[in-house]
């Protein structure tokens, strides 16, 4: 179903923009178009702009955060699939239409949101994994043509 999307966009704010960006590269090899953002007004306009065939995925560790908050409404306001990478029972949780629980024991430690970050690259791995998987053996030809032009931008050894 995901290859068959027309658009695929990725938010986060923060350290969560980060892991957003890592997803964006992630669908990108797969060959699905894909857009990542952390610019609060870049993310507003991409959501008006989504289609009941398109998916937001919004990657946030409190699940507080109201400006993804407000995407998830224009964005089910436009009818498009909105997956949240989250913790459980907050507010950008209730606004998902898929949630992915990223619940974790950090706590609001301010100076060490390791744990959330991996946890968020975590859960992008095994969705991206998911999806090549579902997209089948058409997949391996595409990946080792990508791996062949990244060949030639290396010096042998």
């Amino acid at each position: 179903a995901w290859k068959n999307k027309k658009r695929l966009e990725i938010y986060g704010v923060g350290n969560s923009g980060v892991v957003a960006q890592d997803a964006q590269h992630k669908f990108f090899r797969l060959g699905i178009t894909s857009q990542a953002s952390s610019d609060a007004h870049i993310q507003a306009l991409g959501a008006t702009m989504l289609q009941p065939e398109d998916c937001l995925i919004l990657i946030s560790n409190s699940g507080r955060t109201r400006d993804l908050i407000d995407i998830a409404e224009i964005a089910n306001q436009r009818g498009a699939i909105v997956i949240g990478i989250t913790s459980s029972h907050t507010p950008l949780s209730e606004k998902t239409k898929i949630l992915l629980a990223a619940d974790n024991p950090e706590g609001s430690d301010q100076y060490s949101p390791m744990a959330s970050r991996l946890l968020h690259l975590l859960i992008i791995d095994i969705l991206a994994t998911s999806v090549a998987l579902k997209m089948g053996p058409g997949l391996t030809e595409h990946l080792k043509s990508l791996q062949s032009c990244l060949q030639k931008k290396r010096f042998n050894a």
